[in-house]
């Protein structure tokens, strides 16, 4: 039950840095040297907290083998579509 809530408290915090980032365009330090583009970089972390959001809702409500499963792989959808955005927010490395 406890990582349950932590779970439920990193969500909300990648949320609202997804927010944050769409709204004024400020980066958290960490990201601030490759990313080119912060919105499109909020948008995906808007993403990947939706897609923690439906995986952590499941344990309370899907009861069923059909909407866990079909849950389970539209949030692991978005946690990956979140990462592709996210991953295309950078500049491109140099080889």
């Amino acid at each position: 039950m406890m990582l349950t809530w932590l779970a439920a408290g990193a969500l909300l915090l990648l949320a609202a840095l997804g927010i944050f980032t769409v709204a004024t365009g400020w980066m958290p330090p960490m990201a601030r040297g490759r990313v080119v583009r912060p919105e499109l970089w909020g948008y995906g972390t808007l993403t990947l907290a939706l897609g923690m959001g439906t995986g952590l809702s499941l344990q309370w409500w899907a009861d069923s083998l059909t909407m866990d499963n079909l849950g389970g792989a539209t949030a692991f959808a978005l946690i990956i579509f979140g990462g592709v955005l996210q991953w295309r927010a950078q500049r491109p490395g140099t080889l």
